[in-house]
């Protein structure tokens, strides 16, 4: 980043309420906003129980014993903080995969192994919320594991409960919406719930296509190409993340996703992410695994994106 451009990044527990005015008032569609991948996987250990979106392989070999859970355990942990801790380094956008679990009525995040119940991760972004009125986070249920239709009225129920007022209503039109329009309306609460029939916000509104390669030049060309696509009148996901099958992991079954995806793919990700630019039909929402690296410079480079709409106000 050019050192005489203010960095927008400076404070990352404040900087939705710290970037310009100009950038408030902007379409929330036309803004780089960071988000975590698998957001809440940061409590899966060894000893963490197998889920049921784990593939029925894992399942079956889930039989051998503590060390192929400690394996497991290593590629499906794919970040280092839940959400309070998140919050705090910048993220605004969470994917998020829920599942119910035998012997207890809590709802759980998953990812082939179980992590923390969701409740306690949507407590701590609502207490978040009260102490930084003019953030808004995005969260994104993608994935239900176990749910019926009154489970699905039951947790819908739970989230409106839980932020009340602060929930943006769906009315179709993503695009108004700015940061400073759900400020003045006291939002600060996005809801996708790729569910049919809901009165969240629906996939349609939040496109979020999957690479779906452990290659990272595939990966770059799937995140330019599925850009080039994008419609100027939705927000748009971009998933810079390496997804390891089975076969990956056993040819480096004494490593981790960490290790082998995440760092590998860190300076790759943020010289693709300094090539970008935000406004209609650049960069919006990206997510990826541990935001934590380097400082969390993945973080601070997305919402430095933004700075390429300063400079288009300023011509």
């Amino acid at each position: 980043m050019n050192n005489s451009v203010k960095d927008l990044a400076a404070d990352l527990e404040n900087w939705m309420s710290l970037i310009p005015q100009e950038l408030r008032r902007m379409p929330i569609i036309n803004i780089a906003i960071p988000g975590s991948h698998d957001s809440f996987t940061a409590n899966i250990t060894s000893n963490s129980d197998i889920s049921p979106d784990a593939e029925e392989i894992v399942k079956e070999l889930s039989v051998l014993g503590p060390i192929f859970k400690e394996v497991i355990a290593r590629w499906s942990k794919t970040q280092c903080y839940l959400a309070k801790d998140q919050l705090i380094r910048g993220i605004r956008y969470f994917d998020l995969r829920t599942s119910t679990k035998e012997g207890t009525d809590d709802l759980y995040i998953v990812h082939t192994l179980y992590s923390v119940p969701i409740q306690t991760c949507l407590d701590e972004i609502n207490s978040f919320l009260d102490l930084h009125p003019k953030e808004v986070v995005i969260m994104d249920f993608q994935h239900f594991f176990g749910f019926d239709e009154t489970l699905h009225k039951k947790f819908i129920q739970d989230i409106s409960t839980t932020f009340g007022s602060k929930i943006l209503p769906y009315d179709g039109k993503i695009n108004n919406i700015t940061l400073d329009s759900m400020a003045q309306n006291k939002y600060q609460v996005i809801i996708i719930y790729r569910i049919d029939g809901t009165t969240f916000w629906p996939s349609a509104c939040f496109p979020n296509p999957w690479p779906n390669t452990v290659s990272i030049p595939t990966l770059i060309q799937s995140l330019n190409d599925n850009l080039k696509k994008r419609q100027k009148d939705i927000a748009f996901i971009s998933q810079c993340v390496l997804t390891p099958d089975a076969k990956f992991i056993l040819e480096h079954v004494l490593s981790s996703l960490e290790e082998e995806c995440a760092k590998k793919l860190e300076n790759y990700r943020s010289k693709w992410i300094e090539a970008q630019v935000a406004g209609e039909c650049g960069l919006n929402i990206i997510i990826a695994d541990f935001i934590d690296l380097s400082d969390c410079k993945y973080v601070r480079d997305v919402i430095n994106v933004n700075q390429s709409l300063l400079k288009a106000l300023n011509k």
